[in-house]
């Protein structure tokens, strides 16, 4: 096999990473912001929340990636008249997709929260949006980091599912250094290697604070 080729067009390769790991970044940003606002919501006492989202977590799970991101990127600009970016089609679909799993590994940290401290807090007069903010998350999020961690590996790797819409990440990136070259074995070789080395480092921060917080909960 010969891999000359990639050093050659090497710039360009680490140009579509480098549009990967942004896109990565900014979406994962997204799902926790929105993620967050989802698993209150449907922890919310008051039923006409929880069963409306409840309904949207449940269908946005069960559809595959790739058409969410179509949504985006036919069905949006269509409502609304206007052609939307391919980066920016591609961004909203992986943020409403994989916000709807972070939700849920939100939902079980918050209910992982033991009970008598929520109810002390809303003895104490506290609202249930207070509570919810200054009590419940910050003792949450040691329960949820590293599930976190492991939606990023997911959402790092479904970054790739944008090529379909004509964002030149890393995957279009190789794939349109293969049209010229001509050598799939090593083009793809390579992509699977450098996918690997990014997901198994952060699989192994999340084993990592998983061990971590396990160890300082016996103590």
């Amino acid at each position: 096999m010969d891999f000359g080729f990639l050093v050659t067009n090497l710039r360009y390769l680490l140009d579509g990473l480098w549009v990967t790991i942004a896109l990565a970044a900014s979406s994962f940003v997204g799902c926790l912001i929105l993620g967050t606002g989802l698993a209150l919501l449907r922890l919310s006492p008051w039923w006409w929340l929880r069963w409306p989202i409840g309904l949207y977590i449940d269908v946005v799970r069960m559809v595959p990636l790739i058409m969410v991101i179509f949504w985006f990127f036919f069905l949006v600009p269509i409502l609304i008249g206007r052609p939307v970016d391919a980066f920016v089609a591609g961004l909203a679909g992986l943020v409403a997709f994989h916000s709807t799993y972070i939700a849920e590994v939100i939902r079980a940290g918050i209910q992982a929260v033991p009970q008598g401290l929520v109810e002390a807090s809303r003895c104490s007069g506290m609202s249930y949006r207070h509570c919810n903010w200054h009590v419940v998350l910050p003792i949450a999020i040691r329960y949820m980091l590293p599930a976190l961690v492991n939606r990023f590996v997911a959402l790092f790797m479904g970054t790739s599912l944008v090529y379909v819409i004509g964002v030149t990440e890393f995957f279009r990136a190789a794939t349109n250094v293969n049209m010229k070259a001509f050598k799939p074995y090593e083009v793809y070789i390579f992509v699977a290697l450098v996918y690997f080395v990014f997901c198994y480092s952060l699989s192994q921060v999340g084993a990592w604070l998983e061990r971590r917080l396990a160890l300082s909960g016996t103590r």
